[in-house]
């Protein structure tokens, strides 16, 4: 069974590829993944291929795919960055 990301997950992953991603234009890029957000911050997406993630001010989640091994592949890069952040942080 695919381990579901919360959206506090999926925000430190924003997070992640903001702060250590290559910056293109309006948008941050690290690995296959890109993270940008709206002007005032209050929407935030996350995309992977045919993958993307929206995650809104008061704690919405939406997330669309079509195919599942791309969800699949996206959910475990963003597992990779969430636990190699947590060791950078020790």
């Amino acid at each position: 069974m695919e381990r579901k990301l919360t959206i506090k997950e999926f925000l430190r992953v924003f997070d992640y590829i903001r702060s250590t991603g290559e910056q293109l234009n309006n948008r941050y890029k690290l690995g296959d993944i890109y993270a940008w957000h709206d002007y005032d911050g209050y929407t935030c997406w996350l995309n992977y291929k045919d993958v993307t993630v929206t995650l809104m001010f008061h704690g919405s989640l939406n997330v669309e795919y079509d195919k599942l091994a791309n969800y699949s592949d996206f959910t475990h890069q963003c597992l990779a960055m969430l636990a190699t952040n947590d060791k950078e942080n020790m």
